[in-house]
């Protein structure tokens, strides 16, 4: 029972987290070229200030239960080395790899869209400066990339159970 709700706990997460790309990716980005550069900055680096403070809520039930299923993974094959001689035990080590850089994305954006920031502890907690500093050029692959991945990770999960 324990291991189903950790699992729940994992897919939801990954609902909040993939679903929110895939929002900013298939229903912001289009409406782009409708309001202007300028406005869609604004409205981009205000949205990237919410998301940043509330991703968390799903980006942490994700990779604590993620990390967590993953050890007992490894302790059920009895040794990491056991696990990865394994199909499954590949595709969820490709899958933890994929993980961990889709974490780094989500952590370092607030210095990949914001311009060079003097306190970054602090801008790396709230994203400081003003919607001015916004790199709107660098967010659209960004996201691409993002949302790729999430979808990436996703389609992994499923396979793993039909190995």
């Amino acid at each position: 029972m324990e291991h189903q709700v950790i699992v729940l706990i994992h897919l939801i997460g990954a609902v909040l987290f993939v679903g929110a790309l895939a929002l900013e990716v298939i229903v912001l980005e289009p409406i782009r070229k409708h309001i202007g550069e300028e406005s869609f900055q604004k409205f981009e680096f205000y949205l990237f200030r919410r998301i940043k403070r509330t991703y968390w809520v799903g980006v942490l039930p994700i990779y604590v239960t993620g990390f967590y299923m993953y050890s007992n993974y490894i302790d059920g094959y009895g040794s990491f080395d056991a696990l990865i001689a394994t199909d499954f035990g590949k595709l969820l080590t490709l899958k933890l790899i994929i993980a961990i850089g889709l974490l780094f994305i989500f952590a370092a954006a607030p210095f990949l869209f914001m311009k060079k920031q003097p306190n970054p502890i602090k801008h790396f907690f709230i994203i400081t400066g003003t919607w001015k500093d916004f790199r709107i050029d660098r967010f659209e692959l960004i996201h691409y990339i993002a949302l790729a991945l999430g979808v990436l990770l996703v389609i992994i999960g499923k396979a793993l159970w039909m190995i």
